[in-house]
């Protein structure tokens, strides 16, 4: 007679087949009016995804590696800045959902003899971060919320508010000439927050915070895979515990000097983007964590989809 532990397994793997079997993607460039998809029991083309993504303020990438192309969707889609929208998911789990937002940054095909590979780089954000530049300027009490919706709409970003984001009121009002990317780091530092864009929204969150309250719960019934791995990031900048940082740390103004947290490997989770609050339910570990940085693989036609997540400790 099975074990009650190899009985609960056995489910967890039965749950994992029915729900996270048939793999399915859309990718599409709507400007153009081309998609590529494997919707509706259509076979698609061959296709290889890698999306990493993080909380810092560097655009977040993608690569995608199609097969056989007709040389007039290559023709259509080797253009710099061209618009595109990744979508991946289970057919039986509430189906495709956006992974990722963002324009081309390059498109290389080159023939491997029996096959003719199409490899495209793409960021999030790329056209708001390099070209958003532009002059502001506000009467002395303004508060810094105005000016950073000013900002987002300069750079054409809708504006995500985390969880506890305030701004303070400039006395002396506020002027500023350049590139919004620059205004955001100004007046986010000056408030305790930090900026990143995720899925083509400006999203300001409270350093070591999260955008939301609650999010989604992964457990080996829910799409983990294997055993979380420990993991610690020491400071990046000198250990100088004076009464102000001190000060500042405790009000979440300023990241601590050591982060500790878990490396965790799960299921395609598209809607999981840095900054989320989720929680991990395993045999080692029972918590909520901040997602701090999150990778999406995949193939269409061998391998998993799989999420790999780095994840921060020491939220309530």
């Amino acid at each position: 007679m099975p074990s009650e532990a190899q009985t609960n397994q056995d489910q967890n793997e039965e749950k994992k087949e029915k729900y996270y079997w048939k793999r399915q993607y859309r990718l599409v460039f709507p400007d153009i009016n081309l998609e590529f998809n494997n919707l509706e029991n259509k076979e698609g083309l061959a296709l290889e995804f890698e999306v990493i993504k993080d909380l810092t303020q560097e655009t977040n990438k993608c690569k995608f590696t199609v097969y056989n192309l007709t040389e007039e969707s290559r023709t259509k889609i080797e253009k710099e800045d061209l618009k595109l929208d990744f979508y991946a998911g289970y057919e039986a789990n509430e189906g495709v959902k956006r992974i990722f937002t963002g324009t081309v940054i390059r498109a290389i095909t080159t023939d491997e003899g029996d096959h003719v590979k199409t490899v495209i780089e793409a960021s999030d954000g790329q056209l708001a971060v390099r070209d958003g530049v532009f002059a502001l300027s506000y009467a002395p009490g303004t508060s810094g919320l105005i000016v950073v919706k000013a900002i987002a709409s300069n750079m054409g970003l809708p504006l995500v508010l985390g969880e506890g984001v305030t701004f303070a009121a400039y006395d002396n009002g506020y002027s500023f000439v350049g590139k919004g990317a620059d205004a955001l780091t100004e007046v986010c530092g000056g408030n305790g927050l930090d900026w990143s864009i995720q899925n083509g929204n400006l999203q300001i969150i409270l350093n070591g915070g999260t955008v939301a309250d609650r999010g989604l719960v992964f457990s080996a019934s829910s799409g983990l895979i294997g055993s979380p791995a420990r993991i610690v990031k020491s400071a990046a900048k000198e250990n100088t515990d004076t009464p102000k940082r001190k000060r500042s740390q405790s009000q979440k103004k300023e990241k601590p000097d050591k982060q500790a947290g878990w490396k965790i490997e799960t299921l395609l989770a598209p809607t999981v983007s840095p900054g989320d609050k989720i929680k991990v339910e395993s045999r080692m570990i029972k918590s909520w964590f901040r997602v701090e940085t999150i990778k999406h693989t995949g193939s269409s036609y061998d391998g998993e989809f799989k999420s790999q997540m780095e994840l921060i400790e020491g939220l309530e």
